[in-house]
């Protein structure tokens, strides 16, 4: 009895270990298991799932997969996606991600990816990509966040696909129900809002939106990927960074013009990057740098209270309320 027990609190505090190091990652709190019905647009009725970046090594990552097929969507399951990296590595070889990410794309039963894991990777697979093998798939949905940040960017760059920074496999099953609702709302071009956000330069403004990872942004920016941020509402979160480090994060992306452009910004979620107080700090200098519409606040990011934002829905911000009208 007593092993029994203490092999149970092992078991129990390897679980509650993995969540806590892996900030996408979230414990279930709903018990229905078809939450997700219908929450993807009309028209998506298979969605392949597969890992471009790091290994899916949780059991929430697998728990995910079964909730998209519980809503009644055929799940195409990448041939690698559960493919152990060898030792020392994160991810699984680059030839076997891109192999996946390459039938994912062109295979026309699909009508959306939706991203298991971030972490690292998705770099490294966006400079092997050979882009003259994708298809032309203008309506093909694409969502993930973190890491995913880098492929969401070069699709908008390039034109390619839809892309949309949401909540991937491993945290839908610890999603917020708003959130999911949210969601639902956002696929379906429904009405959102008003969202209320704090203002640190106040000023109306609209644009569609460029939502992402900080550190993931300053990499993307460096490369022959950068996104078009013209006009758009820049969106930002962050995750397990030091204050320094998230101070570098931006004064690079404010030498590089980065928000140059922009019509405006709205930050996210900053999770394990340092005390409230000091994030605060350095986002009302940030603020002033950018001298553009900002505001903190909003529901993005590595959270269980995490929105789903389309790169094509249009973002309106008035009286310190975020709207995105329905089509």
């Amino acid at each position: 009895m007593k092993i029994r027990k203490c092999f149970l609190a092992i078991v129990v505090a390897t679980f509650t270990f993995a969540v806590a190091q892996d900030a996408e990652l979230h414990k279930e709190i709903q018990a229905n298991e078809q939450r997700y019905k219908g929450v993807f647009p009309p028209g998506v009725k298979t969605i392949a799932m597969i890992s471009p970046a790091s290994y899916p090594g949780s059991k929430f990552h697998k728990r995910g997969i079964e909730l998209i097929r519980a809503a009644g969507y055929n799940v195409k399951l990448g041939k690698h996606a559960f493919d152990k990296p060898a030792k020392g590595e994160g991810a699984a070889p680059l030839e076997v991600r891109l192999e996946d990410f390459y039938n994912a794309w062109n295979d026309d039963e699909v009508d959306m990816i939706l991203c298991i894991r971030g972490g690292r990777g998705s770099l490294d697979l966006l400079n092997s990509l050979d882009f003259s093998k994708l298809k032309r798939r203008d309506n093909l949905l694409f969502q993930g966040y973190s890491d995913i940040t880098i492929l969401l960017c070069a699709m908008q760059a390039k034109k390619l696909g839809c892309p949309v920074a949401g909540p991937m496999s491993g945290s839908i099953s610890g999603l917020q129900p708003e959130c999911i609702e949210e969601m639902r709302k956002m696929h379906h071009e429904l009405a959102i809002g008003p969202i209320p956000v704090t203002p640190l330069i106040p000023g109306d403004c609209s644009g569609l939106p460029l939502a992402g990872l900080l550190e993931r942004y300053t990499r993307i920016w460096k490369t022959d990927f950068k996104p078009d941020t013209k006009g758009r509402i820049i969106i930002i979160e962050c995750v397990s960074r030091t204050t320094e480090q998230v101070r570098q994060h931006f004064d690079d992306l404010i030498k590089e013009d980065f928000f140059k452009e922009c019509a405006g910004v709205v930050f996210g979620h900053f999770i394990r990057s340092g005390e409230q107080q000091e994030i605060d700090a350095i986002l009302d200098e940030v603020a002033k740098r950018i001298n553009k519409p900002t505001y903190k606040g909003f529901p993005f990011g590595h959270s269980s209270n995490c929105y789903t934002i389309d790169f094509r829905r249009q973002f309106v911000i008035k009286d310190n309320q975020i709207t995105i009208p329905g089509k």
